[in-house]
């Protein structure tokens, strides 16, 4: 089965995230990275970004985090114009960065502390969310006695607990081992669906993406050598109706999953 392109919604809310023709440079337009991206995400929904490195991928999440302004385009939250403001969508990036100084229940509240809230109101905020981001019983633990993927789930934690309904992930399985990763990976697509979350990841692993995200977006380019970074093409994944059709619990089992993949490596090229 063909992996159509996804559509924008029509009517109703405007989606969680949208990115609008983003052209964006490393140096203030002497030489422009990224030209004319647009992206969608909405509430539930897990996008990926796949692409070459020193494409523009983190380039792009900067953009959308607000860290830096396009030179054109606009990002979008709810419709709101966020262009260049940080602080309004929660950025994960690739290693945990916990605080080897400060219990686990410390370190992902954090955000709330930071945010003025007070230290003892802030643990039991975050206290109720330990089991279901499996993290049970690690509340007064250091980093250092967790392993990397719990150290990774504290970090998912921290994320969620910035207070935003869009993440950015950078990479975020990349450290973890191959057993791990697809068990985590697994585990968080489950977890942000239940909560709503509009997540957008990237990731080099053509698998990774094919198995976690509902659209694709296959960026191609060299900025290195003065080709911006554009948009290959947009695939989305049909994980849904390719399970229901094969009666298998495993996606990667379908033909639909081997289309989708072998789609992503031609616009790879």
């Amino acid at each position: 089965m063909p992996a159509s392109v996804a559509q924008k919604p029509e009517g109703g809310a405007p989606p969680a995230l949208e990115a609008r023709n983003l052209t964006l440079s490393w140096d203030e337009g002497a030489h422009v990275v990224v030209r004319d991206f647009s992206l969608v995400a909405d509430a539930g929904e897990t996008v990926c970004l796949v692409g070459r490195s020193g494409c523009g991928k983190t380039t792009i999440l900067h953009a959308l985090s607000g860290l830096t302004r396009p030179l054109e385009g606009t990002v979008l939250l709810r419709g709101e114009d966020i262009t260049g403001r940080p602080g309004r969508v929660s950025y994960m990036l690739q290693k945990d960065l916990l605080l080897p100084s400060k219990r686990i229940i410390d370190n992902v509240s954090l955000p709330l502390v930071i945010g003025g809230m007070k230290r003892t109101e802030a643990r039991a905020k975050a206290a109720p969310l330990f089991e279901r981001f499996g993290l049970a019983g690690t509340e007064q633990m250091w980093p250092s006695q967790l392993s990397g993927g719990m150290r990774q789930r504290a970090a998912f934690l921290r994320t969620y607990l910035m207070g935003n309904e869009v993440v950015l992930l950078d990479e975020p399985f990349s450290a973890l081992d191959a057993i791990t990763r697809v068990d985590l990976r697994s585990w968080y697509c489950e977890m942000a669906h239940g909560l709503r979350l509009a997540s957008v990841v990237i990731t080099h692993d053509v698998d990774e993406a094919v198995s976690m995200a509902d659209r694709i977006y296959v960026l191609h380019g060299s900025p290195s050598e003065g080709v911006p970074t554009t948009v290959a093409g947009e695939i989305a994944v049909p994980r849904t109706a390719a399970l229901a059709s094969a009666e298998v619990d495993d996606f990667s089992l379908t033909p639909e999953y081997i289309y989708c993949k072998r789609e992503v490596l031609e616009l790879l090229g």
